[in-house]
């Protein structure tokens, strides 16, 4: 179940977003919301590039083989999920509807509150002091 929440999760919002853009309209420049929707999937492909690179997985909930703490990781330990954040948002700019602004707090709810606690507790158990010591160094989203 937890595998497909996050992946549904950004989906939908990003269909309901596009399926309401044209409600909550405002004046935007596109080039700034290309810019951060360009900027979110480099996040996302640093993320998923890294944990493939160290050989272990991208699914969500799986019991990873190795904690990364390398590239993208030294900076925020859930890029993925920090990219598709900003996505949403990116993609709301670009359609330029505050519609997203509705569904990316939800999707940072769903994500931050049930999701990532999964994870945590999985790596936890896993990794043991290693991942609690990174876990202190490391936001969970780079800013808190």
């Amino acid at each position: 179940m937890i595998k497909i929440i996050p992946i549904s999760s950004l989906i939908i919002s990003l269909a309901l977003t596009y399926a309401l853009r044209d409600y909550l309209n405002f004046n935007f420049p596109r080039i700034i919301a290309i810019s951060i929707i360009i900027f979110s999937l480099l996040i996302i492909a640093l993320g998923l590039l890294t944990l493939i690179l160290n050989g272990t997985t991208i699914i969500p909930g799986c019991k990873p083989n190795r904690l990364v703490k390398s590239g993208i990781f030294r900076f925020v330990r859930n890029p993925v999920y920090l990219g598709d954040l900003l996505l949403i948002v990116g993609f709301s700019l670009y359609l330029k509807t505050f519609m997203g602004f509705i569904f990316a707090p939800l999707f940072f709810l769903i994500i931050h509150k049930l999701v990532i606690p999964i994870e945590e507790r999985i790596l936890e158990a896993t990794f043991g002091n290693e991942y609690k010591e990174y876990k202190q160094r490391v936001k969970r989203w780079g800013i808190f």
